[in-house]
């Protein structure tokens, strides 16, 4: 065809189709880890609640051989030998044994800002009568080669004088003869004092007495010379042998230094420094239980 005026127009073949490319792949978004599934904390939760049962019932029956496997190490550390850890039995018994009559106990497990974990445990116990006593206790766990430990006594620290064995239980006063120092122990085994005295060797007898009688002030018989806080637990030939302060004489002289405490150095009674002699004074009551070691 000719334009008018113009040079023939011509038509260009349409370029062939372009094939269609498929897209790049889109690049899979990077994956992190899961964190922990329900069911491991589950198990976690419940390992930690084993171990906490188990030490429950171990202290309550006395076994502190089965409560020693429960510990973790950090607290074996701290307590050095089993020996040690079983002359605690009474104090543990005392914490730990109302948890095994504890009701409608509750668990969780945390972590520590330290990334410690901790099993809390609360619960109801009920006495005979209407009164309910709310329990809440945190108790350190630790895992050692996949299993759970107990940790609650991680941070003790053993004292330079413990209280020697075989010593009674319960709220007593322990003297020992041999050396020549007393223990104030409450019911759950924990040491109010201990301090050195002075007594006499072999007096009394080992064995088991009880505070009869107290007066904050007596009298020797002879010379003038008088003893504070006087506590009566057992009966020699002719006087009474209680626990007491340093005694005076009739110008108000100690017989002795408080320094020379932890000497043999009395007649039969056992001598105190006077701060001492105060506290067991008040701490004692008409019926206490004295036990005498050789």
């Amino acid at each position: 065809r000719v334009g008018a005026g113009g040079p023939p127009l011509s038509w260009a073949a349409p370029p062939p189709p372009v094939a269609e490319l498929p897209p790049p792949p889109v690049p899979a978004a990077p994956t992190t880890p899961a964190p922990a599934t329900t069911t491991t904390t589950v198990d976690r939760r419940a390992g930690a609640i084993e171990a906490f049962e188990a030490w429950v019932d171990a202290v309550r029956s006395g076994d502190m051989d089965a409560a020693w496997e429960v510990l973790g190490s950090a607290s074996r550390l701290a307590l050095g030998d089993r020996e040690h850890f079983a002359f605690l039995a009474d104090g543990l018994r005392y914490r730990w044994a109302s948890w095994g009559r504890i009701e409608h106990v509750a668990y969780d497990l945390e972590t520590a800002d330290d990334g410690s974990e901790v099993l809390v445990a609360s619960g109801v116990a009920r006495g005979d009568g209407p009164l309910v006593d709310e329990r809440y206790a945190r108790i350190p766990v630790t895992v050692e080669e996949e299993r759970f430990f107990v940790d609650v006594l991680a941070g003790y620290e053993r004292p330079e004088h413990p209280v020697p064995p075989d010593s009674g239980r319960g709220r007593r006063i322990v003297y020992s003869n041999s050396q020549q120092r007393v223990w104030l122990v409450e019911a759950d085994g924990i040491v109010t004092a201990t301090y050195p005295v002075s007594g006499r060797r072999g007096v009394p007898n080992p064995g088991t007495y009880q505070v009869y009688s107290k007066s904050e002030k007596a009298w020797a018989g002879h010379d003038g010379i008088t003893m504070a806080y006087m506590v009566r637990f057992a009966r020699g030939k002719n006087l009474p042998i209680g626990f007491h302060a340093i005694p005076r004489d009739a110008r108000g002289r100690p017989l002795q230094s408080e320094d020379a405490l932890g000497e043999y150095r009395s007649a039969g009674c056992v001598r105190q420094a006077d701060e001492d002699a105060r506290l067991l004074y008040h701490w004692a009551e008409v019926g206490t239980t004295v036990v005498v070691l050789p």
